[in-house]
């Protein structure tokens, strides 16, 4: 019976065989990618404020898009250099080298800056200015600064702006645009069509990158736009609410006052009679700073036609504002709370630019930061927290007479244990001081470690040769130093300090550089052709932006890219 019922199906199954088969919808492939990124938010001002944000902003992101909500980059220096050249390289300080801002370099006159080389210069030029007069005497030393001007050449490995300029052939347009020269630089990788960051009143590039400014940049330039808010001030965009229950109060212990902005609102910008550095750093220090740069994307987005020919562009645009006022008035503070609000109106009206000029459904955007921030600590000690901040001289001059009384003083006082200990980059020993003294390295490092550890504020200390070496998978926080570690540009002794506790010389103001989650945590939100929304909680990296959107955009990963794809997007 079973038999004879096949027989009377063949004929019907045959029939259906032969019917034509619809093809399965495939996305199409967008032809720009947008990386935004707002320096310093941390991944909880999504949810923090989220019941005062428009509906076209941060929340089109997330109804459209796909949220990680537990996004951590995964090393100890959280800072902006590596942060903007993890983020579409796909991988940590310990392969792409950008291991800190600023770091000492043995072979160099000066601190290595992350994102410039003495090789080049600014475009357009300064006008020579005639030497102003001084009583000084001819030999009396002065202040040198770093010569050179921005370049990505510190950059160990390519990003997913190279990959797009070799796939390409060059066609694909890639640009870099962020009020900080780092910010700009880092993730638009080697070959990029421009960078251009702010400086001194105008958006500038280097000889690295052209012999002269693109035609629209320059006529941006002329119309004097950031010169628009002089006279003004930063007052609360929603004044019609208390921001106190969902900020703090409105002056925060420890708190700073910015370019002569004041420590509550409202915020002048510019009371000089005459524009000037003053008002061009309190322009940054405000929001009106990512209004700014807005609009050199949106001239960027027309001029350069991008997403409007075969060729897959890029796009960078890293928001800086959000970092200098968080920086100033820290992250639980009414100042915080407005930039954040005022960067969801910023995403409305990127993502309505973009629809018009692109259109909708064409275009990937991607959405994260480069850090996160740390409380201020007169703030952390008010929840309850340990905090506090420690004096790097002190802590320097310290160091330096215990390795004397523990290794002996040397004959000569003016060679030090210590060749740097001023930067990001760790601790850098006196090495042939102490060759010369027939001393091992690696057991002045130890002797050196042991003793930070122990020192208020501090949580553990790493040597080089623990980070050459196998830390063990139980010690997070050793794993973390270990991916911000570069043997060629990272220093003998790397510190951690204890939560809530950083080294500064400043009175005021808070940072971030830490593996702890306030500085380790920010926001990850894609949206665009091929990304499945949804709300995710799987553990990911900002990394993974990298090969998200070059599997979006049919291209392979940048060449040293460590994070995959995340598997709800694959």
């Amino acid at each position: 019976m079973r038999f004879r019922l096949g027989l009377l199906l063949l004929p019907i199954l045959a029939g259906i065989a032969f019917l034509p088969v619809e093809p399965a919808q495939r996305s199409p492939t967008p032809r720009l990618a947008v990386l935004v990124v707002f320096d310093q938010m941390r991944g909880d001002y999504l949810d923090r404020w989220q019941d005062l944000y428009s509906a076209d902003g941060f929340r089109r992101l997330e109804a459209n898009g796909a949220r990680f909500t537990n996004c951590h980059y995964p090393y100890a220096m959280t800072a902006t250099g590596p942060g903007h050249a993890s983020i579409l390289s796909g991988c940590s300080p310990d392969r792409h080298g950008i291991v800190a801002n600023t770091w000492y370099d043995r072979g160099e006159a000066f601190p290595a800056y992350c994102a410039t080389s003495a090789r080049y210069e600014r475009i357009p030029p300064l006008p020579k200015l005639p030497a102003p007069k001084t009583d000084a005497k001819k030999d009396e030393p002065s202040e040198k600064q770093p010569p050179g001007f921005g370049a990505p050449v510190r950059m160990l490995t390519p990003t997913l702006g190279d990959v797009v300029k070799e796939v390409t052939r060059g066609r694909g347009k890639v640009f870099g645009l962020s009020l900080k020269d780092r910010s700009a630089i880092l993730p638009a990788g080697l070959h990029p069509d421009g960078c251009y960051w702010f400086d001194r009143g105008q958006f500038v590039t280097s000889t690295y990158f052209r012999d002269r400014l693109h035609p629209w940049v320059g006529r941006f330039n002329e119309e004097r736009l950031a010169d628009r808010w002089f006279g003004q001030s930063w007052t609360q965009l929603r004044p019609e609410i208390d921001y106190a229950p969902f900020s703090g109060p409105a002056e925060q212990p420890g708190a700073g006052s910015g370019a002569g902005q004041g420590r509550v609102f409202p915020h002048p910008l510019g009371e000089k009679k005459q524009l000037g550095s003053e008002y061009y750093s309190a322009l940054a220090n405000s929001p009106f700073g990512n209004d700014l740069l807005l609009d050199l994307a949106e001239r960027a987005i027309v001029e350069e036609q991008l997403g409007q020919r075969d060729n897959p562009d890029l796009l960078i645009i890293s928001f800086s504002s959000n970092d200098l006022v968080g920086h100033t008035w820290g992250p639980d503070s009414q100042e915080v709370m407005d930039v954040t609000l005022r960067s969801d109106l910023i995403v409305r009206d990127l993502l309505r630019f973009l629809d018009e000029q692109v259109g909708k459904g064409k275009y990937l955007l991607a959405l994260t930061a480069d850090h996160g921030i740390c409380p201020l600590p007169e703030v952390a000690q008010k929840m309850g927290h340990p905090a506090g901040r420690i004096v790097p001289l002190g802590l320097g001059s310290a160091a330096e007479a215990h390795l004397s009384e523990t290794l002996g003083k040397s004959q000569n006082e003016r060679i030090r244990w210590i060749e740097s200990a001023t930067t990001e980059g760790g601790i850098y020993l006196n090495q042939r001081a102490i060759a010369a003294r027939g001393l091992k390295l690696d057991d002045v490092a130890g002797e050196l470690a042991t003793w930070f550890a122990t020192q208020p504020g501090m949580l553990a200390a790493y040597t080089r040769a623990q980070l050459l070496g196998q830390i063990p998978e139980s010690d997070a926080i050793g794993k973390r130093v270990q991916k911000s570690f570069h043997p060629e540009r990272s220093g003998d002794v790397l510190l951690v300090t204890q939560p809530y506790y950083f080294i500064t010389s400043l009175k005021t103001g808070t940072t971030h550089g830490s593996p702890h989650p306030f500085d380790t945590y920010v926001p990850l939100v894609l949206v665009g052709p091929g990304i499945k929304p949804g709300r995710y909680d799987e553990a990911v990296t900002p990394q993974a932006t990298a090969a998200i959107l070059a599997h979006s955009l049919g291209l392979p990963a940048p060449e040293k890219a460590e994070a995959e794809v995340p598997e709800n997007l694959r």
